[in-house]
């Protein structure tokens, strides 16, 4: 049961009631050992009077008192909405996105480079700065992806993007040495 529904429950003074419900749903293994092994039928007939009576109390005071208000709903903040053309609203990240899913990374890349990185967030200036380095990596432009990458990965801003980076850059110096190894390998082929 939520903290909120137990607060409310013990403002109402409801926890008899609560208890009570607790003890008539419970199965009889969960009763105690007292109500179980109980020699006599009428002690257990008695007790099960005695708590639907207790319930029927409960009830009676809860249908007197006025029922408590409901907290307000907490507002939903909306993304950052940016005007790119009068009247017409887009997010520019999610169109830049987009453009990348789509395979127009020439377009990705201008339009991430557009996003003024001051007006966002940590996460979001990251996230940015991530997939305008892929943007570069697919592109082939490496020196300026591994640049791009490196900023990120020495960013404090998000450590996600920052462990990607990092991780792209491994890549990527993992393909400059199999292609250097590629090439001694043909250059040795040549020579002989």
């Amino acid at each position: 049961m939520s903290s909120a529904i137990q607060k409310w429950v013990a403002s109402a003074g409801l926890a008899p009631l609560l208890v009570t419900f607790s003890a008539l749903a419970a199965p009889p293994s969960a009763l105690p050992d007292a109500v179980t092994k109980a020699p006599d039928e009428t002690t257990l007939s008695d007790k099960r009077e005695k708590l639907q009576a207790e319930v029927l109390k409960l009830l009676k005071k809860l249908g007197e008192q006025p029922p408590l208000p409901y907290p307000p709903p907490t507002p939903v903040v909306p993304p950052k909405k940016v005007e790119t053309t009068p009247g017409i609203i887009v997010d520019e990240i999610k169109a830049a996105m987009n453009r990348f899913r789509d395979n127009d990374i020439e377009t990705a890349k201008r339009t991430f480079q557009l996003i003024d990185p001051t007006t966002l967030s940590n996460e979001d200036r990251a996230f940015v700065r991530y997939m305008l380095a892929c943007c570069h990596r697919r592109l082939g432009n490496l020196s300026e992806a591994e640049t791009l990458y490196r900023e990120v990965a020495n960013s404090p801003d998000d450590a996600f993007f920052a462990s990607c980076a990092i991780w792209q850059l491994a890549l990527i110096r993992s393909e400059k040495e199999l292609q250097t190894q590629l090439e001694q390998l043909r250059s040795r082929l040549k020579s002989k």
